[in-house]
């Protein structure tokens, strides 16, 4: 009975301590980012002109508390897995709708760049939320209104 008792409260212990571990990834949700639709404004140093996407300009939604993210290309609508750390996020496999858009010509190279192995993100001025690989900007995007 004796070594039952200290074995039970070990247990208890390291239950604990699992538990306090599985909430550590939740405090880097960035709430500036996180769960917000943002549009588009720039791809590879040009502007997107909303009139080049009648479906919508293409969009992004990061997901920091599932680690997930979902948008749209400017045609198809598309959802998948991400990490994020600090100002990094490495983004999994995505499933994506194929409808035909025979205007979309960005949406080869916008899933590449998700695909990029150093993506990175800077906000500036909590308006226009900047994506680099390669410290090189790639997007710009400013929340959807």
């Amino acid at each position: 009975m004796k070594i039952k008792l200290p074995l039970i409260a070990c247990l208890l212990i390291i239950l604990s301590a699992c538990s306090i571990t599985k909430k550590t990834p939740h405090s880097a949700v960035d709430v500036r980012l996180n769960n917000i639709v943002w549009a588009v404004t720039s791809f590879r140093g040009k502007a997107i002109n909303s009139s080049d996407f009648p479906n919508g300009v293409p969009t992004i939604v990061f997901n920091m508390q599932d680690s997930k993210l979902n948008g749209n290309d400017g045609c198809n609508s598309f959802m998948g897995l991400a990490t994020y750390k600090g100002s990094t996020i490495t983004v999994g496999a995505l499933a994506s709708t194929k409808m035909a858009c025979p205007d979309n010509n960005i949406a080869s190279s916008f899933y590449d760049i998700l695909a990029s192995k150093n993506l990175t993100w800077r906000l500036d001025g909590n308006e226009i939320l900047r994506l680099f690989v390669n410290d090189a900007e790639v997007m710009a995007l400013k929340e959807k209104q």
